[in-house]
């Protein structure tokens, strides 16, 4: 089933640069609640930046 929401890029470039943006937020933020989703959302971005970087390395 296609998710809509998942709009992952295949561009490590704009991965790495999302990951920065969720980790400059998490560090900052107070909200714990908030903060753990967004973890979350940091490490899925995180296995597809990694997932990208290895496949074009072959």
């Amino acid at each position: 089933m296609i998710d809509p929401a998942d709009v992952t890029s295949n561009d490590p470039l704009e991965l790495a640069e999302q990951c920065l943006a969720l980790i400059s937020v998490v560090v900052k933020l107070d909200d714990t609640p908030t903060k753990e989703s967004l973890q979350f959302i940091l490490q899925e971005k995180m296995a597809a930046l990694f997932a990208v970087l290895y496949a074009s390395n072959g």
